[in-house]
């Protein structure tokens, strides 16, 4: 979400600035990568219960994604809608 933010990338809203209150930073996450991370935990999967978009297998909250090296090249495909 930070990177997505720095890069002024639209559609990743980020109301609530990565404290995971909002659901505004919704992205679909591509393979490899997805299969990469771990799980969502309890409160991101609460939170995902929101999106304004529908939620698929592959929804994460972009502000729980910790970009590592095993992750170059993620790919993530933005909602229609955040709100």
């Amino acid at each position: 979400m930070q990177a997505a933010m720095a890069a002024n990338i639209a559609g990743i809203e980020a109301d609530c600035g990565g404290l995971m209150t909002c659901a505004t930073c919704h992205v679909y996450l591509r393979e490899p990568h997805a299969a990469r991370l771990s799980a969502p935990g309890e409160d991101e999967l609460g939170m995902l219960e929101f999106t304004a978009s529908p939620r698929q297998a592959n929804s994460r909250l972009s502000c729980q994604i910790e970009l590592t090296d095993a992750l170059d090249g993620l790919v993530v495909d933005l909602p229609q809608r955040q709100h």
